[in-house]
């Protein structure tokens, strides 16, 4: 199966304001009755640096990009191909990834750019497994 139709682009509302603009992040209502989140938090990613790769084996990822512009992939292994998506608070979006899919990502902003998930479960090392940069075969550079 093709895990990488599971993830979710979700149009993220931004209330224009002259003083600076108000980026809604979640409302109780976006998500599934049963889900709760249980952790919020920026990774911050400098321009031209690669995060990659890692597979949350557990966590349902909601990513966001209120500051800067992150290109992310995505890599299904019984498929080799991948998913590219790039947010940025120019293109305020909610990305819902759910677990068992390989991903990194790459900050396009100078000097860095934020990203923020909201998660249903607790970071920890035993619930994320990690491959290195060179063990997946695509061009950050394109």
């Amino acid at each position: 199966m093709d895990n990488l139709k599971k993830i979710l682009l979700v149009k993220t509302k931004v209330i224009k304001n002259d003083l600076g603009d108000i980026l809604r992040v979640l409302k109780k209502s976006h998500l599934p009755k049963h889900w709760n989140f249980k952790e919020v938090y920026f990774s911050k990613i400098n321009f031209n640096k690669i995060k990659a790769w890692k597979m949350h084996k557990k966590m349902h990822l909601n990513l966001f990009v209120p500051f800067g512009r992150v290109k992310f992939v995505f890599y299904c292994k019984n498929k080799k191909k991948n998913k590219e998506i790039i947010l940025s608070d120019n293109k305020y979006f909610r990305l819902n990834v759910p677990p068992k899919i390989w991903f990194g990502f790459k900050g396009l902003n100078k000097p860095y750019s934020l990203v923020l998930n909201v998660a249903n479960f607790y970071s920890n090392e035993s619930e994320v497994a990690r491959i290195s940069l060179n063990c997946i075969d695509y061009d950050w550079n394109k």
